[in-house]
């Protein structure tokens, strides 16, 4: 019998969310491509709620917690916006982040709003549209974010 040890690895992909874009073949057929997302560009973070934590927390606190983010992206984050679940379903506010610290030894953080949360014109899953409801968040860029008609142009 020999010795060994047990080692467990914890993965965590980093933005393992993939843009698909329109592209055609040679013979001229639209097709969709699953191109890797540039995240030099990423300043927001979108995080999902449920309605009560997104009046509780999100506009009450001027904060969400216990969120897991990548170290790799908390210099560059400048913006948090929410996903309300169901029935809502979309993107409805965004707030300017003023600082991002630790929440309770937990390897998760709260992000603390530089002012309260504006709303926006809903941004709305579309039928059919590649992006899914959003159950975990998503990073994207504010720009992109400020000038979509719906979830699918928001990512």
């Amino acid at each position: 019998m020999t010795d060994f040890q047990e080692r467990i690895h914890r993965y965590e992909p980093f933005l393992a969310d993939v843009e698909a874009v329109d592209v055609k073949t040679a013979d001229d057929v639209a097709v969709r491509e699953r191109r890797p997302r540039d995240p030099s560009n990423i300043d927001t973070v979108v995080v999902p709620s449920r309605e009560d934590g997104f009046k509780e927390v999100f506009l009450g606190e001027n904060r969400w917690w216990s969120v897991r983010i990548h170290p790799a992206m908390l210099k560059q984050l400048k913006y948090v916006a929410v996903y309300r679940t169901a029935p809502i379903s979309a993107i409805t506010h965004y707030a300017p982040i003023r600082s991002i610290e630790p929440w309770k030894n937990s390897g998760k953080v709260v992000i603390n709003f530089a002012e309260p949360a504006q709303e926006i014109a809903p941004l709305k899953l579309i039928k059919d549209g590649r992006v899914a409801p959003l159950y975990n968040l998503r990073y994207t860029n504010f720009e992109k974010l400020k000038t979509a008609k719906n979830l699918d142009e928001a990512f």
